[in-house]
């Protein structure tokens, strides 16, 4: 049985009404419905007219992932507490440095920016390879600038180094 003190079960309540507010939807990348239960429960099978072809896909930004990213830590973090062996954030640090460091245009921007958010520690080495990931994108750029990736690449960057910054040594 998992115990929860209060404060848990305030902070997982808080949480869940903030999650199922409209203007939470769109950070969820789901601003377009009136209710994100009718896009969570709807199947391809029921209803034919949603289909991956019969919607307009909307864009994620970073900015919302950053948002996403400290509302969930905040609810691990409140759960972490009741769980003294609990190795969740470690985990997702993990994961989330694996995929920052390794080149994927869909996935390491948002793994960058995740990395930012989460990381309770930061080394010089990793701060290091963010650099040349942010040179990398800024050499992109500078060959075409209408490379939206390496733009995206750059922007997630900033966000990091700006998350992890006052946890280096000074």
């Amino acid at each position: 049985k998992l115990y929860s003190t209060e404060e848990t079960k305030q902070v997982l309540r808080l949480s869940l009404t903030e999650f199922s507010l409209p203007k939470f939807y769109l950070l969820f990348g789901i601003s377009k419905v009136k209710s994100a239960a009718v896009i969570a429960f709807r199947s391809s099978y029921r209803d034919r007219s949603f289909s991956p072809g019969s919607y307009e896909r909307e864009t994620f930004a970073l900015t919302s992932l950053e948002t996403v990213t400290e509302a969930l830590l905040e609810i691990m973090e409140a759960c972490m507490r009741d769980i003294p062996t609990c190795k969740w954030l470690d985990q997702w640090t993990e994961l989330a440095q694996k995929f920052a460091f390794q080149y994927n245009p869909s996935l390491q921007p948002r793994a960058l920016v995740v990395f930012g958010c989460i990381s309770k520690r930061v080394s010089h080495g990793q701060i290091k390879q963010i650099i040349r990931i942010l040179s990398k994108g800024l050499e992109s750029c500078l060959k075409g600038p209408d490379n939206y990736n390496s733009q995206v690449l750059i922007e997630a960057t900033v966000i990091a180094l700006t998350k992890l910054q006052p946890l280096l040594n000074k």
